[in-house]
């Protein structure tokens, strides 16, 4: 079935032209001076791979869990692509977040998320092209698309276990109450938080969730959906570093 969907994914490419016009697109242009690698060694290690500039690198906006490593045929792993970094500045791991950009496919976060192969992990890009994103990602996932065959997000929360802490994931649940500190605004999905899952924004992001168009007071007692790094203090957490992490689904 990985494979089915694969076949399906670049059948529609073909249909779809070369470079698409989407919002991930605004402000790209492939620039042959930018360092190339190929999508083999991408792939093994998303999280930090060496370009021909000898510079490191990590996939922004974008986790590749390792059921869509397993999608990947050789067609899309031989090709070599561009290194478009996000920022000058390093982390402390000495990597800077980066796309991929194909002369013939354009920006290939667009692509790995329509074939399921990714899941959108907010940072960097842009509020419209992550918006985009994540639309793409749930067409994926209600179709069954690559790894949302076996992979879809929780929809009880009270069925984390120890195994998915520390991992990114997505939650599905309705939003009970809004709590608020001087440095934090915390979205409780239960009445013991000990227990229950809890939202954290921190309170120099608040305008940033404004922006993207959030407005939390409407949102009690309706589903939302979060995604992050699954977190344990007591009872289980995310915190929401970015807007796009959040979505309305009522």
């Amino acid at each position: 079935m990985f494979r089915r969907s694969v076949a399906l994914f670049y059948l529609l490419l073909g249909h779809m032209g070369a470079v698409l016009a989407v919002p991930c697109d605004e402000g790209l242009f492939l620039d042959e001076s930018l360092p190339t690698i190929r999508m083999n060694e991408v792939l093994a290690n998303p999280l930090r791979f060496a370009a021909s500039d000898g510079e490191f690198y990590y996939l922004a906006d974008l986790t590749v869990p390792e059921q869509g490593l397993l999608l990947i045929d050789d067609f899309f792993e031989e090709r070599e692509v561009r290194i478009k970094a996000l920022k000058a500045q390093k982390d402390r791991w000495g990597r800077r977040p980066a796309i991929l950009l194909d002369p013939e496919l354009g920006d290939l976060s667009v692509r790995l998320v329509k074939a399921g192969m990714a899941i959108v992990r907010p940072q960097l890009r842009a509020f419209n092209c992550l918006k985009f994103l994540i639309n793409l990602e749930s067409v994926a996932r209600e179709k069954n698309v690559g790894l949302w065959v076996i992979k879809n997000v929780i929809n009880d929360y009270k069925s984390i276990s120890y195994e998915q802490i520390g991992h990114y994931g997505i939650v599905e649940a309705e939003l009970i109450s809004l709590g608020q500190t001087r440095s934090k605004t915390y979205l409780n999905f239960g009445e013991r938080w000990t227990e229950d899952l809890t939202g954290i924004i921190q309170r120099g992001t608040l305008a940033d969730f404004s922006e993207f168009g959030h407005d939390l007071s409407v949102m009690k007692g309706k589903r939302v959906r979060l995604r992050g790094v699954m977190q344990l203090n007591q009872g289980p957490l995310i915190e929401l570093k970015h807007p796009a992490q959040l979505e309305l689904l009522d």
